[in-house]
């Protein structure tokens, strides 16, 4: 688990060819983590949406 460092908005798009929805995360949010990178990680949240959130955004 990780949590949303600071308020956040980022895009989610269900599958190709959608348009990309607008999903705002507050600070403190928790998300749950599924695989780190060197400056993002993939989470999901709570809806069970994935995010390629960048490593700075988080409070890992």
């Amino acid at each position: 688990m990780a949590t949303i460092a600071k308020p956040i908005t980022l895009l989610h798009r269900a599958n190709l060819g959608e348009e990309a929805e607008e999903v705002t995360f507050a600070a403190g949010e928790e998300v749950t983590v599924l695989t780190q990178w060197e400056d993002s990680v993939l989470c999901k949240n709570a809806a069970g949406l994935l995010f390629n959130i960048p490593k700075d955004q988080l409070d890992l």
